[in-house]
């Protein structure tokens, strides 16, 4: 799942900023570092997993129909096969949400160290909800708002090429049906899942498998699964709404002209989720976050607009969003 950043809004009836004292945010620093810490452990978990490993030693209770997964163990040994997906995907989180850091650190902007989601492997298939960072200052300027929002989304995606590609390159061509929209395949304890594509995807998938793609299902890699993530982190993100990346990004670059766009691109997820209903899932969570608005709230400067070279950075980072966008990212 994505990662969020919250901004601290301002009050509805005033273009006036609440500034709160500079400085980095308060410590708490070992919650961060049980967060990661159990984070790691359970993405480890769901890297085994793909691998066809159970290091949990799983039982099922029957309830009714259902089947519900429980651990009874840990086998620490068969934990290591589960690295290769767990170091790539965290490391592209970290990646993603230290560029944010870094850059609202850079304006004075009071933020939090990132808080990773741990998830039990059985019902999230990688171990996490991904993981955010929280602004504890609104933005004073339109070119610190573009520079934190355009700083995650880029920093992830620079990660997850080579990831990608390298565990491409380790993937491997498998006999089984196949689509255009769904070409990748990955196996969770054995059972099959189809992944979609984008428009980078199809292009390294051709470039990689010029006679299998598109006749075959490609098996990912657990590294290659990773990259597959990060890009989806991305386009999830680069969504131009509210105080998404993507919100801040064209917030920066066209004022208050973003909510038009923003409305669009919720729109756009309804009969999107036709063809995979976790696109409405992601609209009601983004309506959720946003307090059913679509609009980002104003900078203390919203009259300044950025310079040259940050407009183009920020175009740059929101045509990441084609670029990586699955239409039809899973099929189970």
């Amino acid at each position: 799942m994505p990662a969020f950043d919250g901004v601290k809004q301002i009050d509805d009836h005033t273009s006036t900023p609440i500034l709160l004292p500079r400085g980095a945010a308060p410590g708490r620093v070992g919650f961060h570092g049980l967060l990661l810490a159990l984070t790691t452990l359970s993405t480890l978990v769901a890297g085994a997993f793909l691998e066809g490993v159970d290091p949990l030693r799983t039982r099922f209770l029957t309830v009714g129909d259902v089947l519900l997964p429980y651990p009874t163990g840990l086998r620490l040994s068969a934990l290591g096969v589960g690295a290769p997906f767990a170091l790539g995907f965290l490391g592209i989180l970290l990646t993603h949400e230290m560029g944010h850091y870094v850059a609202a650190r850079r304006h004075g902007i009071r933020v939090s160290l990132p808080y990773f989601i741990p998830f039990p492997p059985y019902f999230s298939l990688v171990g996490t909800l991904g993981a955010f960072i929280r602004m504890r200052s609104v933005v004073r300027t339109r070119n610190a708002l573009l520079d934190v929002g355009a700083s995650g989304p880029w920093a992830g995606f620079v990660v997850s090429v080579p990831i990608l590609w390298f565990g491409l390159a380790a993937s491997t061509p498998v006999p089984g049906p196949v689509s255009a929209t769904t070409p990748f395949l990955i196996r969770f304890l054995g059972e099959p899942i189809l992944l979609g594509s984008s428009p980078l995807l199809h292009w390294a998938g051709t470039a990689l498998f010029p006679e299998a793609f598109g006749d075959a299902p490609i098996l990912l890699h657990p590294l290659a699964l990773a990259g597959w993530l990060g890009l989806f982190v991305t386009a999830l993100n680069l969504l131009p709404v509210g105080q998404l990346d993507g919100g801040h990004v064209l917030f920066a670059l066209v004022g208050r002209h973003q909510r038009w766009p923003g409305r669009l691109a919720l729109a756009v997820l309804i009969p999107l989720g036709v063809v995979w209903w976790g696109w409405w899932l992601w609209a009601g969570v983004i309506w959720m976050v946003n307090r059913g608005r679509v609009r980002h709230p104003p900078t203390g400067a919203d009259a300044e607009p950025p310079g040259r070279v940050r407009t183009a950075v920020g175009v740059g980072a929101l045509l990441l969003l084609p670029l990586v966008f699955a239409p039809v990212p899973i099929v189970m």
